[in-house]
């Protein structure tokens, strides 16, 4: 999580979780959602905007691996980042941890891949420049 320069955090609702009073897996996917919303707006591009400019980003790869559970009022940090951008795609990192008597307790990572699509005719497009220099400053580095 040392490489990760933005979180979120969310507090896990009861209806996020199973009968077996854990986070159901699936909503795993909805934590992740929220933190790429939130990792846009940090960086100044929220999805309105982005979509008032004529561009979605769909996602077509998911991923997560669960490595212990998070629990009804769990306190819950969301480390979020872009690892690379190409030409019409770029994927998110994530890692979602609890804290918890001073350390950090791994819950889960996982990764999206989104593409970039027009809003007129879902046809990819190229990721807009303004974008890709907002993710590469923010991130420190050529993403690529």
């Amino acid at each position: 999580m040392d490489n990760f320069k933005f979180y979120t955090e969310l507090k896990v609702r009861y209806e996020e979780t199973d009968a077996m009073s854990v986070v159901y897996y699936g909503k795993y996917f909805v934590f992740f959602e929220v933190a790429r919303t939130e990792y846009l707006k940090n960086i100044g591009h929220n999805y309105v905007d982005i979509e008032e400019n004529g561009f979605y980003f769909m996602v077509v790869e998911s991923n997560c691996k669960y490595y212990n559970p998070a629990r009804y009022d769990d306190d819950l940090k969301i480390f979020t980042k872009i690892e690379y951008v190409r030409n019409s795609s770029f994927n998110f990192l994530y890692e979602v941890v609890k804290e918890k008597n001073g350390g950090k307790i791994q819950i889960a990572k996982g990764n999206t891949v989104l593409v970039c699509v027009s809003s007129k005719d879902f046809k990819p497009r190229r990721i807009p420049e303004y974008l890709r220099i907002a993710i590469q400053n923010f991130e420190n580095s050529p993403i690529g």
